[in-house]
């Protein structure tokens, strides 16, 4: 599912190389997801997308910093007889695998953009916490598009993305206090009890529990559906409804999700220069990597090396 991000990314280096020589590349991503009977035979899906690479487009990687990647070795889907077309899959740890991805990766990327942007604790939170919007989080992009094996695991990763959010605030709060040397006694032996995110509050215990420990937590999976609900429409509700007609693509299935968002919000006229769409693309295996693009309006120059 990964092959066609590892594609993309090879490519995006090519062209921004020395070695360019003023070709497109193209990144083509074709697949077909299938299972045995059971559960999971409803996702099945097949699609090929064809993606175009070249400088002066109007998607584009404007920073390669603005990006982070996730790997580990775990047998969680894999095709030990090749004399059927079925993998062996354990969903479970299949769902636990693409959690920890998207979370390693959203850390990460996090701290990527925080960093460019200057949004360190010291430079940004002013001591209080007053400019916390100001650090990347789950409502900082336009869009965003998922690798989506099947949509309301998409649902309830972005919901999971808001737990991050959460979590890093609450880290950061405690760390704020850890640096108030001229509080009394009682102010520093009092940590934060809840952090709001998207005007709800998540319990204290689920910002410091074990973040493993979260992940078939039905209550929290409830509490955070609800708190992402209005940001998931407006933000994935595009990029998803390809997927739920055609179902999983695997390799395909994020640049189905990107070639949707193009398609219904371009077609709307709302993909104008300045919008960013933040994509996270994941394989079983286990690698993933989380990226943004951003909307603009190419500009060519005389010698074509827009970039």
């Amino acid at each position: 599912c990964y092959g066609g991000t590892a594609a993309l990314l090879n490519a995006f280096n090519w062209v921004e190389s020395s070695a360019w020589d003023g070709r497109y590349a193209i990144v083509v991503a074709v697949d077909i997801a299938t299972y045995a009977r059971g559960p999971a035979r409803p996702t099945c899906g097949a699609g090929a997308v064809a993606v175009l690479i070249g400088r002066n487009a109007p998607l584009a990687l404007v920073d390669p910093r603005e990006r982070a990647t996730h790997a580990s070795n775990v047998y969680d889907f894999f095709k030990p007889d090749h004399s059927v077309e079925y993998p062996v899959v354990d969903g479970a740890l299949s769902q636990a695998c693409y959690y920890r991805a998207l979370e390693d990766c959203y850390d990460k990327f996090c701290d990527r953009v925080d960093r460019l942007n200057g949004a360190t604790l010291e430079e940004v939170g002013g001591g209080d916490g007053s400019k916390d919007n100001e650090h990347f989080h789950a409502e900082a992009a336009d869009y965003f598009v998922f690798h989506a094996p099947y949509n309301k695991l998409v649902q309830k990763s972005y919901g999971r993305m808001h737990l991050m959010d959460a979590r890093r605030k609450h880290a950061r709060e405690l760390l704020r206090k850890d640096s108030e040397e001229k509080k009394d006694d009682n102010d520093k032996s009092t940590a934060p009890q809840d952090s709001d995110i998207g005007g709800s509050a998540l319990a204290e215990e689920y910002l410091t529990k074990p973040i493993g420990e979260t992940y078939s937590d039905k209550a929290l999976e409830g509490a955070l559906k609800s708190i992402s609900k209005s940001s998931y429409a407006q933000r994935l509700t595009d990029a998803n409804a390809a997927s739920k007609i055609v179902g999983n693509t695997y390799t395909a299935s994020v640049f189905l999700g990107l070639a949707s968002l193009v398609n219904r919000a371009g077609g709307r006229g709302e993909l104008t220069p300045g919008k960013t769409a933040v994509v996270f693309s994941y394989g079983s295996g286990a690698m993933a990597t989380m990226y943004r693009l951003h909307v603009r309006d190419p500009t060519l120059t005389a010698n074509n090396n827009g970039r």
